[in-house]
């Protein structure tokens, strides 16, 4: 599970310019915006693989932001220290992906990155522990991705024992209070809130979503902690290690302040990947053949950053994982 994050954004002025990148690098546009909304989480839609690597670049302007064991996630609040400029909210799109459809989500909600805001169409997007799509491919996130082509007889058995536990004969109102039948209060609730979420999406035949409200896991009922710990102990025989094809990365000239357990070392930076240089901070997409080789720069299970150099600079870089159902847009379009 990533590590809980909880971070304010109070005004966030951002450049942002989309990237088309193959053998080099060229602009296609730039606007410079001012939002802060939020909405609640729901699936992506069907878009078109990119044939190219691609990048799109977000661009932050100076801000204080706190940072504890980054890891691609913030713990304080950025502040704007510029005066936003309005602009047109016309951005030229990113190569189309297509996105697959999923049957089955373990996921966490509330365990918020800096990378939230760049997904369409929410800017929480949900943390998925274990995902399982249509066409039988079923990941395992944790402190290295695994992944597995599940059989249709696999896919069977693992729903029918979901059912068995009793996944579809739990009752419950959602509302995380005694009201709710998920809990066993007693005399002990306390109210609560902005902690996180487990939730538990079924999207095949029977078709369910289920939470349990972190902060209150010792109170949930015998029934649905041993659905949880069967989902937490789950992992299939023959399992291989996953290789995503896109990713983001998080940027930031010199090295991160904030991070005292960065290498020593500073890594050369191909020339061929999407250029590190800015003058602050940023956010790029990447997409296409040169995921697997960046990817495999970072120590994934820790994901504490590298320090990379280019033309003589040094860049601190965190990077994300963007999922196959996931659709990467620009939140402030």
């Amino acid at each position: 599970m990533r590590n809980k994050i909880y971070f304010s954004l109070i005004i966030l002025v951002t450049t942002i310019a989309l990237v088309s990148c193959s053998a080099g690098i060229s602009t296609l546009q730039s606007i410079s915006t001012n939002r802060s909304s939020v909405s609640t989480p729901t699936l992506p839609t069907r878009i078109q693989k990119p044939t190219k690597t691609a990048t799109l670049d977000i661009i932050k302007t100076k801000s204080a932001i706190s940072k504890n064991n980054f890891g691609a996630n913030l713990t304080g609040t950025a502040n704007a220290l510029a005066t936003p400029i309005p602009a047109t909210p016309t951005i030229t799109p990113l190569p189309f992906y297509p996105t697959k459809q999923v049957i089955f989500d373990y996921n966490v909600i509330g365990d918020h990155s800096v990378y939230d805001g760049f997904f369409d169409p929410n800017f929480f997007r949900p943390g998925s522990r274990i995902i399982l799509y249509a066409d039988g491919q079923m990941i395992i996130t944790g402190t290295t991705y695994q992944q597995k082509i599940l059989s249709p007889d696999e896919i069977k058995q693992f729903l029918s024992k979901l059912e068995a536990l009793g996944f579809y004969s739990l009752e419950s109102n959602q509302k995380h209070d005694p009201t709710d039948k998920l809990y066993d209060y007693g005399n002990n609730y306390q109210k609560s809130s902005d902690g996180l979420e487990y939730c538990i999406l079924v999207n095949i035949i029977k078709s369910r979503n289920l939470c349990v409200y972190e902060p209150d896991i010792q109170f949930v009922i015998p029934k649905m902690k041993n659905i949880l710990q069967f989902l937490d102990d789950y992992r299939p025989a023959g399992m291989t290690l996953y290789y995503p094809d896109r990713i983001l990365l998080w940027i930031q000239p010199g090295r991160d302040p904030y991070n005292d357990q960065l290498p020593k070392d500073a890594i050369p930076w191909n020339g061929s990947f999407p250029s590190l240089e800015t003058p602050d901070s940023k956010v790029i997409y990447v997409g296409g053949n040169a995921v697997k080789e960046i990817y495999l720069l970072f120590d994934r299970t820790t994901n504490l950053g590298k320090v990379f150099s280019q033309n003589g600079k040094e860049y601190t870089v965190y990077f994300d994982v963007v999922l196959p159902h996931e659709k990467v847009t620009n939140v402030y379009q």
